[in-house]
């Protein structure tokens, strides 16, 4: 299932779960919409609330809202005063009518969610409310600024788990290619230079994006390593983000030139690579990790 089919499904199932289809919202004599608009006056308290801002939040027409307010004021639920520090605007607040009929839709509110989660244990509501949120996040985020900081707890396992499934999927690779990251992240660790270092690419949320290793190969020259990217954070730039932050760093390092094994089916890399400067040196077939490969070695000349 794609993307969009998995979130219409979603929607599908969840506006029958919470009731969202019946002509009564929660027995109230109330529409959704008229449900939700009382909930906006009711939610500002003793400030207020102005109805282009609760246009804003809902995405109503203020035409269509201005209808509905109308509405409640004749029911005497809202009353409309100017705003005392503008008074060409109008501030709503519920009046004790209006509370009245806003107490028990909030009750039911919160028990038909309590009715909803009573079969879930604390763990999986916690799971749901981590879910929730995240939901919420992303689809209301805007563009933001990816970070790329340095090695943290957790990261190497990411790598490790990143490459094995993404190489699987991809390439066909084996646990043999898996096997091989987790070694070079063991000596990474086991045994630093001075030089090594590790780029990790992070989204607003902390979400692991890419990554890419710089280490030393031998004095002089420096090795790029574990160059990966999540499918999501592909066609961006980021790669090549990563692989300059890199090369900038060998050369505040002193070394004179990087070099790269790769795949030649990496084709996006290499093309990358080649646009970078880099030069292939040398391209062979070769068994590996349970298909035939061609291993390429890529190399750019640091200092001129």
């Amino acid at each position: 299932m794609d993307h969009v089919s998995a979130l219409r499904a979603f929607n599908r199932d969840y506006t029958v779960k919470l009731g969202l289809l019946d002509r009564s919202y929660l027995d109230s004599g109330l529409t959704l919409s008229q449900v939700r608009v009382l909930q906006e006056v009711g939610f500002a308290g003793e400030e207020g609330a102005l109805a282009r801002d609760i246009a804003l939040r809902i995405g109503a027409d203020e035409g269509y809202l201005s209808r509905i307010l109308s509405g409640f004021v004749a029911k005497g639920w809202v009353c409309r005063a100017a705003d005392p520090e503008d008074g060409r605007r109008k501030r709503l607040w519920l009046i004790v009518a209006g509370q009245t009929a806003f107490a028990p839709l909030e009750a039911a509110s919160r028990a038909s969610m309590e009715a909803l989660l009573a079969p879930v244990t604390e763990a999986g509501r916690d799971r749901i409310c981590a879910a929730l949120s995240e939901v919420q996040t992303r689809l209301n985020a805007t563009p933001t600024e990816i970070t790329v900081r340095g090695l943290e707890s957790g990261d190497l396992g990411w790598v490790v788990e990143a490459h094995g499934r993404l190489y699987a999927r991809d390439e066909g690779y084996n646990l043999e290619f898996e096997g091989l990251v987790a070694g070079i992240l063991a000596d990474f660790i086991a045994h630093p230079k001075p030089m090594d270092r590790a780029f990790i690419a992070v989204d607003a949320l902390g979400q692991r994006l890419g990554c890419t290793f710089v280490v030393e190969d031998v004095p002089g020259i420096a090795r790029l390593r574990l160059v990966l990217l999540e499918p999501q954070a592909r066609g961006q730039g980021l790669g090549r983000r990563l692989l300059d932050m890199a090369l900038d760093h060998a050369r505040a390092q002193g070394c004179h030139k990087m070099v790269l094994w790769t795949h030649e089916s990496h084709r996006a890399a290499c093309e990358m690579y080649a646009k970078a400067g880099f030069t292939l040196v040398s391209s062979e077939p070769a068994q590996a990790f349970g298909t035939q490969v061609v291993d390429q070695v890529w190399e750019k000349e640091l200092l001129s």
